[in-house]
This record gives C-alpha cells, sequence and structure tokens, in this order.
C-alpha cells in the first residue's frame, strides 16, 4: 500500500495519479509477467469497472510494497506516460514504496 500518512505532497501525486494513468492495461499485464500481480489478483483488478478504481486498488493495496515493485511502475510510467511522471515529479517524488 502507499503510504501517505501525514505526507500531504505524496496523498495528492497518489490522486493524481490514480486519476491520470490512461490506459493501466499493459501496466497491469507487466506486473502480472513480472510475478508483482497473482493470477487472482490481476482478474480482480481488471474485473473492476473503471481504470481510476483499477488504479486505487493497485496503489491503495498492499502490492507495491516492496521497492522493486514500486520501481517497475515508476519505470514503466517513465516510458510510457513520460509528460504524467513529470508533471507528478514537479511537485513532489512519485516512489509508490
Amino acid at each position: 500500500m502507499v503510504d501517505t500518512q501525514d505526507k500531504p505532497g505524496k496523498r495528492d501525486a497518489v490522486r493524481a495519479l490514480i486519476r491520470k494513468v490512461a490506459d493501466p492495461d499493459p501496466l497491469f499485464d507487466l506486473l502480472l509477467h513480472k510475478k508483482v500481480l497473482s493470477d487472482h489478483s490481476y482478474s480482480e483488478i481488471k474485473a473492476l469497472p473503471t481504470d481510476e478504481k483499477k488504479m486505487s486498488k493497485l496503489l491503495m493495496g498492499p502490492y507495491l510494497e516492496a521497492k522493486p515493485a514500486c520501481d517497475i511502475v515508476y519505470d514503466f510510467l517513465k516510458k510510457e506516460q513520460p509528460y504524467l511522471v513529470f508533471d507528478l515529479l514537479k511537485g513532489e517524488e512519485v516512489c509508490l514504496s
């Protein structure tokens, strides 16, 4: 789970990430392939009705507690959605662990 307690800047960055990630399905596919998500967790997340709900479950669940998992997400977003990452990093570093 992303730790946002007592960190308003980080909390805002996580909310923005939840709202603004476009088409997160390739990210979930990568996380499944890298064994960050189990088949069951992957299916649960993919079954959610909106991208925002999917990203919220990913970021607020236990999936990104390990630094390597955080790095996978960060590297993916940096490559696939660099302007989003740039905007988020202007105010607060967005490491999800």
